[in-house]
């Protein structure tokens, strides 16, 4: 290597933006430069220190330091309109179908850590720190809140240590699309810093995200923390928080220029983040355990909950969830769906004659679907080719009275299937009528009188 070559490396070196390690040298996200030195050095003549803004202490371990808040929210507060101590009621058994864990693992919500970070950016890679971590632990006096900040690249290694030592002897994670952005990035770290993550790949993680979108995003045009906590928490957030995307710049601003006023903010942003964490827990887990609960009720899209129900192998449940929006909703429509959601499942469960009286109160409806499912039972579990002609009949004059309002392709499909069921009907009877079989009568009831013919 040559004289300019050592003589760049030495400058990168006392600048902070590489060091030396046991493989050679490893690229840092740098430090502050030299040139900010004088800007750090006067930030008390500019800017009052973290400590008097936010209340909490500098831990140093060994030449690094890391500032740590710690605060407790009593079970009795209340986030928005969601009671804190719901989270407390949930049965654990409700948590274990989406916590990803293994069968013999145990996870309980009073044992799990509440996490959120805030990062020097979006990506997922080696160049992206986690420069302020929030958890939150469930004790007996409440929702005890704790946060990790980094003051500088350097520090990094204090902030992992000292989360380490809250994740050990957890039952897990609960995140807010932890399982795709948090964790991975504290993995890395973990990693990168030539630690082993305090937890294993395989901890049980409950990511809240997911849930929230199977619950709510029918009824929502954003499923994103800040829209679930107006609309399923009914809280708005003080002045005082900061919008996400302004936070890596915040941080760097710290990091260069010494400006601790904003970061008041950005420790609200996290620290709010936890606590909604556990109220939104609270909210999704009484939806799953009692969705007639007061609490629950006013924010229960009961269509999504009976199918997240039947994704987790609860038909009963789901069929009763169906069962409240058909009786529940002002909105035809709504109801509607409902019950196409309920007379599949009972088809699923081989439930066929229950399922035919729900296909046949929905032939009022703006929907082709019932003619044909109820000439498909008709065909293929009562062998009554009669009626299941007469339905789809019922079909094709339902398709001829609403083609215009088609997609022609669409439409097209449809009367093909329609003629080619109705051509394998005709034959079938024509058989029925060679072996010197009849129509039978009680098969032919519930039919709509202006589509029945006499065969």
């Amino acid at each position: 290597m040559g004289s300019s070559a050592n003589a760049a490396l030495a400058r990168l070196l006392r600048a902070g933006l590489i060091r030396r390690g046991a493989a050679g040298l490893e690229s840092q996200t740098p430090a502050p430069a030299p040139e900010n030195v004088r800007a750090l050095a006067q930030r008390d003549a500019h800017e009052p220190p973290l400590e008097q803004l936010v209340p909490g202490r500098w831990e140093t371990l060994g030449e690094q330091r890391c500032y740590v808040t710690d605060q407790t929210y009593p079970w009795a507060h209340t986030y928005g309109q969601a009671p804190l101590a719901s989270m407390l009621e949930i049965p654990d058994a409700e948590w274990l179908p989406f916590a990803q864990c293994d069968p013999t693992q145990s996870f309980a919500l009073q044992r799990a850590v509440f996490l959120d970070i805030e990062t020097t950016g979006l990506a997922r890679g080696a160049g992206t720190y986690a420069f302020l971590i929030g958890i939150g632990l469930p004790g007996e006096a409440g929702l005890r809140v704790r946060q990790f900040f980094m003051p500088n690249y350097g520090d990094e290694e204090a902030l992992l240590n000292l989360l380490s030592a809250d994740l050990q002897g957890s039952d897990g994670l609960v995140t807010f699309n932890g399982r795709s952005f948090d964790w991975p990035i504290l993995r890395t770290r973990y990693i990168m810093a030539r630690q082993a993550p305090p937890l294993s790949e395989d901890a049980p993680h409950l990511d809240l995200l997911p849930l929230a979108r199977r619950l709510w995003r029918r009824r929502l045009s954003s499923c994103a923390l800040s829209s679930l906590e107006i609309s399923v928490l009914g809280m708005q957030r003080q002045d005082d928080d900061v919008p996400g995307w302004m936070i890596p710049q915040l941080y760097q601003d710290y990091v260069e220029l010494g400006r601790t006023r904003p970061l008041v903010g950005v420790f609200y942003h996290n620290a709010m983040d936890i606590v909604a964490l556990g109220a939104l827990a609270g909210r999704i887990g009484r939806l799953l355990c009692d969705p007639q609960h007061d609490e629950a009720a006013d924010c229960c899209d009961y269509v999504a909950l009976g199918m997240l129900y039947e994704r987790n192998e609860r038909p009963d449940e789901a069929l009763a969830a169906y069962q409240s929006a058909i009786e529940a909703t002002p909105d035809p429509r709504e109801a509607f769906a409902a019950c196409r959601c309920q007379a599949a499942l009972l088809k699923r469960l081989g439930r066929l004659d229950d399922a035919c009286r729900v296909w046949q109160a929905q032939t009022a409806g703006d929907d082709i679907y019932p003619y044909i499912e109820l000439a498909k039972y008709h065909e293929h579990r009562q062998r009554d080719y009669w009626s299941a002609r007469q339905w789809v009949l019922a079909a094709r004059a339902w398709l001829d009275e609403r083609e215009p309002l088609l997609d022609p392709p669409q439409a097209e499909n449809l009367r093909a299937a329609l003629d080619h069921r109705l051509e394998r009907l005709e034959r079938r009877i024509a058989n029925a009528h060679a072996a010197g079989l009849r129509a039978p009568r009680s098969g032919r009831a519930g039919l709509p009188n202006c589509h029945r013919q006499e065969v």
